[in-house]
């Protein structure tokens, strides 16, 4: 009897695994997932394209790349300087003198959309209507020297847009007189162009010869940390290299410029000072600034190399070359110009530099 019920207790055992096995026999094995696949990925980087005012590879939109820079010209008389907006996000800056011993700015972005803030806002310019020009860039102001820059801008043919209505710019009380309040924002930059419709389409290709790599090399041994550029004798503008960030702050008396509206310094990769003919013109009050070309220096990296450059044309953008005349690469990078008269003595590392002479100045350039 035991050895009976001991073998059909057997058989029963084996009955019930074969049939646990046969149920189970339809499903297809499963692995148990591991915690490394379960929707744990991070998502892609967001893709990114060529700034061609910065040479860099940045988060713009897409349509940025092919699309013509938007020119302000920006308020800079002293007392408006604490109130300045936006210089702390363009991607090149003009600053040259106007008439009184003032200067003005041309700030140039590749995609403005953004832009909070932006001002204040100044009349325009010839040579920012040149500048702008040459930059293929749409042009954006607050009045306008009717003697000699109006009838200029009507031969240049190119867009051109004069901010002062409610629909795109506003004016902010910041304790400064009337002249000194005009600002507008990317998003009514963007209005304007949306409601003008100007060709927007630009050639794509970057307005410096920059560095294929994002890597900063200076462009010479020679230090170049505490540079001043003196426009007038009432207008100088100091830059301030900071090492850490690889980038030149503007200044003055020591004291950085900061944003009104960020709070941010105003940092550059790059700093061109051409030095040319400024005269004034047949009223004696405004600036005729010649951009036929001449000598200059170029700095980034802390270091400092003499130029040459040229313009010529209205339209025709900036050419920058070693004395030699081997093209120029420069850091990829924003950029801040000083055009300022020969006459003026440019400083750096505490002494004062005639106007470079080509024959002295160095073959080496930024990798």
């Amino acid at each position: 009897m035991r050895l009976k019920s001991l073998v059909a207790l057997l058989l029963a055992v084996a009955l019930i695994f074969t049939f646990v096995a046969c149920g189970n026999s339809s499903e297809p094995a499963v692995d148990n997932p591991s915690s490394d696949t379960i929707s744990s990925s991070e998502p892609p980087p967001p893709p990114t394209y060529l700034n061609t005012l910065t040479g860099e590879m940045s988060l713009l939109d897409k349509d940025a790349t092919t699309k013509k820079p938007v020119a302000v010209t920006i308020n800079n008389v002293r007392v408006a300087q604490q109130v300045q907006c936006g210089l702390d996000r363009a991607d090149v800056v003009f600053e040259t003198e106007v008439e009184g011993g003032i200067t003005r700015l041309l700030a140039l972005f590749a995609d403005p959309s953004d832009l909070p803030k932006l001002g204040t806002i100044r009349s325009l310019r010839v040579v920012f209507a040149d500048i702008a020009a040459g930059m293929d860039a749409l042009l954006f102001y607050h009045g306008i020297d009717e003697d000699y820059c109006l009838p200029h801008l009507k031969t240049l043919g190119i867009f051109s847009h004069q901010l002062g209505y409610k629909t795109d710019s506003f004016r902010e009380k910041n304790g400064l007189a009337y002249e000194h309040r005009l600002y507008t924002t990317g998003e009514m930059i963007d209005g304007v162009i949306e409601s003008k419709k100007p060709k927007t389409e630009g050639s794509g290709k970057t307005w410096l010869n920059f560095s294929e790599t994002s890597e900063k090399a200076a462009p010479s041994a020679d230090s170049a940390i505490n540079i001043t550029v003196p426009f007038s004798g009432a207008s100088t503008t100091q830059f301030i290299y900071d090492e850490t960030e690889m980038k030149y702050a503007r200044a003055r008396k020591d004291v950085e410029y900061v944003d009104a509206l960020s709070g941010n310094r105003e940092l550059f990769t790059n700093l061109f000072i051409l030095q040319t003919t400024i005269t004034n013109y047949d009223d004696n009050y405004h600036k005729n600034v010649s951009l036929e070309g001449g000598n200059g220096y170029y700095a980034s990296a802390g270091g400092i190399i003499p130029i040459k450059w040229s313009k010529g044309s209205s339209k025709s953008n900036f050419k920058f070359t070693l004395a030699d005349g081997t093209p120029l690469t420069v850091n990829q990078g924003n950029s801040y110009v000083c055009i300022v008269s020969k006459s003026r003595k440019i400083s750096y590392e505490g002494k004062s530099v005639e106007e470079p002479d080509s024959s002295a100045a160095s073959n080496q350039t930024a990798q």
